[in-house]
């Protein structure tokens, strides 16, 4: 089968899937006001923030040639968290507000991680990791110590580190999806340049790529779309990582096809996934990255383990 047939399955499952957890929640027959106010904004955010992590996490991965790369490598998922943190602790707690400066400390981390990293107009590879990682681990720290100080916002905190999608706000839905469909659209008309820069810099040099111009470009609309997710819906983790490689079984290497297909494999996972943390133990609710973290974990360890039997990592 071709990879745009694969796609079109792909397609057709994803709305399906979306079509079945409409109907699936703590209530059985939901009367129409359920389904339109409370589980629709659900779903679109769903396939919002599963198609953004997992758009992210390809670019990311064909970028650094790094099979363990994810969206939040250059810190944003630390820095939205000290965003919303720092908000809370001001006493400041409208939701738009909130949203905003999430956004605008993820942001930020993209613009520290290119800046530390920038030497003589170029931004390598390794620097770049390592200044993401460094990034990270400064406002990871900043985000557990207040959370250990000012325990009093320690559930709400809590619930945003884990990941959730009940804050279906309409407007900030909006706002996170228009900019996880242009970052798409952008990645998605770089797909070539994306896959001569998977054979390395100084191919993709030799090919006529202009290497720190298209790095840049992706490096910011992959952090772009994988912040607008964080602001949104917190942190949700192992989606940007696993379904890549997934989609790469299924559909091939080819960043053409393999960028949507790992748009629409994240939506169909963040789906399934937010099903399962209504009905599994109604009438709580589990957080959504809980899940996908449980879900993600050993399958990132049999990945590990076949890739290392192959001699791949």
């Amino acid at each position: 089968m071709r990879p745009a047939q694969r796609l079109f399955w792909l397609l057709l499952a994803t709305l399906a899937i979306g079509g079945i957890s409409l109907l699936l929640g703590a209530v059985g027959i939901p009367d129409w006001n359920i389904l339109v106010t409370v589980r629709l904004p659900r779903i679109i955010l769903g396939l919002v923030v599963g198609m953004g992590l997992a758009s992210s996490g390809t670019v990311f991965q064909g970028i650094l040639r790094n099979p363990l790369a994810d969206p939040f490598i250059l810190g944003t998922t630390g820095a939205a968290t000290a965003g919303v943190m720092l908000a809370n602790l001001f006493g400041i707690h409208n939701y738009y507000f909130l949203y905003c400066m999430a956004l605008g400390f993820a942001l930020l981390s993209i613009a520290l991680v290119y800046r530390i990293a920038l030497i003589d107009g170029k931004s390598p590879i390794q620097t770049l990791v390592l200044a993401g990682v460094i990034v990270g681990l400064f406002f990871n720290s900043l985000v557990f110590i207040v959370f250990s100080v000012f325990y009093r916002e320690s559930f709400n905190v809590l619930f945003y580190l884990l990941g959730t999608l009940a804050g279906g706000d309409s407007v900030l839905i909006t706002v996170s999806g228009i900019l996880t469909i242009a970052g798409f659209g952008v990645s998605w008309l770089f797909a070539r340049e994306l896959n001569v820069l998977t054979q390395g810099e100084e191919a993709a040099l030799h090919l006529g790529v202009e290497v720190e111009s298209v790095k840049r470009i992706l490096f910011v609309t992959a952090s772009t779309m994988a912040a607008a997710c964080v602001a949104v819906a917190g942190m949700i983790g192992f989606v940007g990582l696993i379904v890549p490689h997934m989609m790469r079984a299924i559909i091939g290497a080819d960043h053409r096809y393999l960028l949507p297909a790992s748009a629409l494999g994240g939506a169909v996972l963040l789906m399934v996934t937010d099903a399962m943390a209504r009905t599994l133990a109604p009438p709580t609710e589990i957080p959504v990255g809980a899940l996908t973290a449980l879900l993600g974990a050993p399958y990132f360890i049999y990945l590990l383990h076949t890739r290392q039997q192959a001699g791949e990592f």
